[in-house]
Parts: structure tokens; sequence; C-alpha cells
């Protein structure tokens, strides 16, 4: 028989030692079989309510710790019956590229497509590279300013070490459209300037 864990908490050492010595040994056992194996013990006025005093604890901590915690306090909608699967393997790649994996351009057997279909998914597992001038100043003209000041971005973020915020930057150029959306002039007349 596959026994369970609990944690065995002050208040059951306690309790048990407030049980008359003539008691205690039979109200020990029954206190590990329930907490073990789930056998309800069958216990005679007033060990068992005692017991049922105690079950809600050994029952939580049995909780807890099948939710992956050590003891304290469980789930409140209570322990999962199933575990559920994490993702599919049509979801998650079998090999990562560059490490001894298939290369892009090969597929995964039994499917069409090769292992990176979402482009934005590659560029995510890629580190952060700042980018030229010439890049700013491309990357901007292709949304459509091409007055943008590339140096005046570049100096920007090279003074506060390409932060967006608090958080290091992701994506550029994400941050180049924001800042083209920001340069066009507003309806009224002048220019949005704010650039955080």
């Amino acid at each position: 028989m596959d026994g369970a864990k609990f944690t065995w908490f002050p208040k059951l050492t306690s309790t048990v030692a407030k049980v008359p010595e003539e008691h205690r040994g039979l109200f020990l056992w029954a206190l590990a079989q329930y907490g073990t194996y789930g056998i309800e013990p069958e216990l005679a006025w007033p060990l068992d309510a005692i017991f049922e005093s105690l079950r809600e604890d050994i029952d939580n901590s049995k909780r807890s710790i099948e939710n992956g915690r050590r003891g304290g306090r469980g789930n409140k909608n209570g322990a999962p019956e199933k575990r559920e699967a994490g993702f599919t393997e049509q979801e998650t790649p079998l090999f990562e590229t560059g490490k001894g994996g298939l290369e892009d351009s090969q597929a995964i057997p039994g499917q069409s497509s090769p292992i990176h279909t979402n482009p934005d998914q590659k560029k995510s597992n890629r580190r952060f590279q700042k980018p030229t001038l010439q890049e700013v100043s491309d990357y901007a003209a292709e949304m459509g300013n091409p007055t943008f000041d590339a140096q005046n971005f570049i100096d920007y973020y090279e003074s506060n070490g390409w932060k967006v915020g608090r958080n290091p930057m992701k994506d550029w150029k994400a941050t180049v459209r924001n800042w083209v959306r920001k340069d066009k002039p507003k309806k009224g007349g002048g220019y949005i300037a704010d650039y955080d």
C-alpha cells in the first residue's frame, strides 16, 4: 500500500499528550493510519471526538503536500483530481535549434511545417542587441517618418542603459514605433514630445 505524507504539527503532539496513557498508543496508531493511508479509525468516545477535532488539520496537510507545498494552508478549491498535461507536442518544439537539434529549415517528422513557424517565438529566444544609427533611421523611414531623429533615440537609450521605464528593452523596433507615433503633429498644431 502506497502511503501519503502529512505534516505532524505541534497541535497533534499536545493533543496526544492529553490523551490518557492507556489509550495513547491506540490513538497515535489511529492518527498514523488515517494520515498515511486514509483508513478511518474506529474509536470509542472520547477518542473519536478528539480525533474529529484533528481530522481537518491532517486533511489540510495532505492537500497542501499534494499541491506541492510542505504543510500549511491548502488550496481553497482542494487538491486537483487529476494533474493536467502541460503542452502538447504540437505546441512545444521537440528540439531547439543551434544546440545539436534540427535546423530551422528541417521539419518535425509527421508535420509539414518547420519547428519555428512563429517568428516572434524564435525572436524571443535571442538576446537584445542594440540597433545601429542606420538601422534606426531606416526603420523610422519605413514607418513613415524620414525626418525621425535617430541620433536622439540612440543617445537617449544609451544614456539610460537601454531601459524602457525600469525594464530592459526587448524590442527596439516597437520603441521606435512609439517614438514615431509621439513625434507626429497633434491636430491643433504643436508636437507630442514626451518619450517616457
